[in-house]
């Protein structure tokens, strides 16, 4: 995949949700506004919807972000830093002066 696609796809799923965001929040908030019990129950239904895939678009440009970042790789786990090696727990704690 170049890089002028990835990123042309990125930025056309991005902004997809966040107007799916949009959308969903006007929902909810005409189904709030709205004292229909039935407007009520299908803005919640459809802007639950709407902003859950508007949620899972955003975690899967997350997603794409970190593996082109190459986070998830073992290349990435090789160079990062062991932790500090621990005293054996026979040795005497250091004096305090």
């Amino acid at each position: 995949m170049n890089l002028e696609y990835h990123t042309t796809f990125v930025y056309r799923l991005l902004r997809w949700a966040a107007v799916l965001a949009l959308v969903a929040l006007f929902l909810m908030v005409w189904g709030v506004f709205d004292a229909h019990p039935i407007s009520l129950v299908i803005a919640m239904s459809v802007g639950q919807l709407l902003g859950t895939l508007s949620f899972a678009a955003f975690a899967f440009v997350v997603f794409l972000d970190l593996r082109r970042a190459h986070v998830f790789s073992r290349r990435a786990a090789r160079f990062s830093v062991p932790p500090p090696p621990s005293m054996p727990p026979s040795a005497p704690p250091p004096a305090s002066p």
